[in-house]
């Protein structure tokens, strides 16, 4: 019998602490035997009886890069793994293997009584052969994009791309972009870029979504640092939050202590909160609002309108900017009752003092109705596609792209 001492690699919630669990040599989990159970891997004690250590920690197909669940019989060995935590994310930890003391063993019962099957187990038939292989072939495929995700994050500069918004009042001046995280393919010898969809999940999955949130954030600050004329014409500069810095408790610090070191504007800086996250974790999303915004960083509620919920978000969260649900525009032709929603989203802006951006704006027709429609910002491909950020430079107080001045 063995004792498993689990501690958090990264800060987060149960950051410091660690808990131990009792395991037989069958894998059955025993019990939590400390009050630190539910803080570190967000379990109660009976969740956890009756189970075995294997269903606890992630498969290959969850996690390629995690150890052998058999790996806790090297007794003494510290390894990291990878586990399933009670909210029904995945976390990196530390794991220590000891022999359990006398008095954790439970009195011995009787063996339960297993029937061996008569005949063996059947051989694979092609089709099973085939199920396998395409098995393999996916975890190859995330663990091959997991690497390099990780390669990407330890290595230069990300391509990072931007969109501009614009004003639809032409007294409001300034640069407004929301800048996108970007990843180079798997090719080295290609230019091809990879696209959110691709890399995005496996960084929330893995644990990785806040070290790309603040790579990306800390780039485009170095990046607006070596053009001066872009920092005093800037007035909206977005970043999407993850899930993980939204719940990450050291994240206000670390923007302060850029905000300190680069001397940019706060108010400069938005941090686009997804409302399906704010949906999922109110209390989490609205504290690090009043968080961000204490530092004098603006906040926007990213997909409003995409939900029921979401509209209770806009104008009980603390936010500055509402940012309208893409699929909210990009149809308003074919459901009239989007204008409604559009409208009760307007008017919900104008009486908490927040302002409004339609995304999504393609065409003109677009663009004169979010005007119709009292919007105050559009960004869409109709402002301008997504370019490359290092390209993005000013010139004579217009702003221009590298190579077309």
């Amino acid at each position: 019998m063995k004792e498993l001492v689990i501690s958090r690699h990264h800060r987060h919630d149960g950051e410091g602490s660690c808990t131990v669990l009792i395991v037989e040599q069958s894998s059955l989990l025993i019990i939590g035997t400390d009050s630190h159970l539910t803080d570190v891997l967000g379990y109660h004690s009976q969740d956890l009886e009756g189970r075995t250590l294997k269903q606890l920690i992630a498969s290959p197909e969850d996690n390629p890069l995690s150890g052998d669940y058999a790996s806790f019989h090297q007794s003494e060995k510290p390894f990291s793994i990878t586990l399933r935590h009670g909210r029904g994310y995945f976390l990196a930890a530390n794991v220590i293997v000891r022999s359990a003391p006398e008095s954790a063993r439970p009195a011995p019962s009787t063996p339960a009584i297993s029937i061996a099957p008569k005949s063996a187990l059947p051989t694979r038939n092609a089709r099973q052969a085939a199920i396998e292989q395409k098995r393999r072939t996916a975890i190859a495929s995330t663990r091959a994009m997991l690497v390099h995700i990780r390669e990407s994050l330890n290595q230069g500069g990300l391509p990072l791309e931007y969109q501009s918004i614009e004003a639809l009042d032409a007294t409001e001046s300034g640069l407004r972009i929301e800048v996108f995280a970007r990843l180079r393919g798997l090719e080295p010898d290609t230019d091809s870029l990879l696209t959110p969809q691709n890399f995005l999940p496996l960084t929330e999955r893995f644990e990785l979504s806040r070290r790309l949130d603040r790579k990306v954030i800390r780039q485009t600050v170095c990046h607006l640092m070596k053009h001066p004329q872009l920092l005093s014409e800037l007035r909206y500069c977005g970043f999407n939050l993850s899930l993980g810095s939204i719940q990450d408790t050291s994240f206000p610090e670390y923007i302060q202590k850029l905000l300190v070191a680069s001397g940019l504007e706060p108010s400069a800086l938005c941090f686009e909160l997804a409302a399906h996250h704010g949906v999922s974790h109110p209390e989490t999303t609205r504290h690090q609002c009043r968080a961000l915004r204490q530092l004098g960083c603006r906040v926007a509620l990213d997909g409003a309108g995409g939900t029921v919920e979401s509209f209770k978000l806009a104008s009980r969260l603390p936010v500055d900017w509402i940012k309208l649900a893409p699929a909210l525009m990009r149809n308003l032709h074919e459901e009239p009752t989007h204008q409604l929603m559009i409208e009760a989203l307007q008017q919900i802006a104008r009486s908490s003092g927040k302002a409004t951006i339609a995304t999504c704006i393609e065409n003109d027709i677009s663009r004169r109705r979010a005007q119709s429609l009292g919007i105050r910002f559009i960004q869409g491909t109709q402002v301008g596609e997504n370019r490359a950020l290092k390209e993005l430079i000013s010139t004579d107080n217009r702003w221009q792209h590298a190579g077309e001045a």
